[in-house]
């Protein structure tokens, strides 16, 4: 069996987890976005967003797949992110559409719950400043939504009054400047619960803030790396992120999955799917969450252009 990366965090391919409806597999080229997970107690199911199709549920064993319909005028909406919230007690998925500058919410059966629209800020009261959310991440009773492609601004939003509340961060092109974005591209909640992580793509760092927008701290990647997001989980009393990369620092190579130590997020196992695996369309990673089920613990990872699912295995 291949396997990637360094003991105790080497993986192996498990193929016989690629298994995409066939009207998925239709459009997985497409496929460009993230993936949420349902933490509660007794589900454990994923959701991901494809082009033309809808949105996707993966069954907690990873082995069943299922197509959950969208009203037409959504299907052919790209969302870069799904994310799973808990709004008024009710399960929603989150997800940030970002070439259409809105966030749609929907119920897990598809339906529309609110959309939230360009924000109302002094921010984007010019006309050209783009709006094209990225990532979004709920924390007590707010959402922030991260303009990854657009203004790298993160906004802050109430979900039950469905408005806006607040902004911060913004565009910087010097990797000097902490604070602000080259590109905001994904975000999670800090393992300590007290801060916001934020995956900037094009200085290959991630950004350590509080929930009211000030800044901490800064974590280098491997310059060049273009880190996509970053995801947390705890395994055998500690804690560790996953971070899917969309190029190697050589160019010459295809891009890897880099483990952290979750308090330093310093590199402590590098994953080459393409390379050592053998997933052919995996050139660039996009998006990486861990999952654990029945004492095992997987990567569940998508590759952009093409878009491709596969799931990687701890040996």
């Amino acid at each position: 069996m291949k396997t990637s990366g360094t003991a105790p965090f080497t993986f192996a391919y498990r193929d016989d987890f690629r298994n995409m409806p066939a009207a998925a597999q239709a459009h997985e080229a497409k496929l460009h976005g993230g993936f949420a997970q349902d933490t509660r107690p007794g589900q454990g199911e994923l959701y991901y967003g494809l082009v033309d199709c809808g949105i996707v549920q993966v069954s907690a064993d990873l082995t069943r797949q299922a197509i959950i319909d969208l009203p037409p005028e959504l299907r052919g909406v790209n969302f870069h992110s799904t994310r799973l919230a808990t709004i008024e007690g009710k399960p929603r998925l989150v997800l940030a559409a970002n070439l259409d500058a809105r966030v749609v919410v929907v119920g897990l059966d598809g339906q529309v719950d609110f959309e939230l629209s360009r924000p109302e800020f002094e921010e984007y009261a010019d006309a050209e400043q783009p709006f094209k959310p990225t990532d979004s991440a709920l924390v007590d009773s707010r959402l922030y939504v991260a303009d990854g492609y657009g203004s790298n601004y993160i906004s802050t939003a109430d979900p039950v009054g469905q408005m806006w509340r607040a902004t911060f961060g913004g565009k910087t092109e010097d990797p000097t400047v902490h604070g602000r974005f080259g590109t905001a591209h994904g975000m999670n909640i800090a393992p300590d619960g007290a801060h916001l992580t934020v995956a900037d793509r094009l200085h290959a760092r991630l950004e350590l803030f509080t929930f009211d927008g000030e800044f901490r701290h800064s974590f280098a990647l491997p310059a060049g790396c273009r880190p996509c997001g970053i995801d947390y989980t705890e395994w055998d009393g500690r804690v560790y992120a996953a971070v899917g990369s969309l190029d190697d620092p050589d160019r010459t190579r295809s891009a890897p999955i880099y483990i952290l130590d979750g308090a330093t997020h310093t590199v402590i196992s590098t994953i080459r799917p393409k390379e050592e695996l053998g997933i052919d369309l995996a050139d660039h990673i996009h998006n990486v969450v861990w999952h654990k089920h029945n004492g095992g613990l997987h990567l569940v990872c998508q590759s952009w252009n093409p878009g491709c699912y596969f799931v990687l295995e701890l040996q």
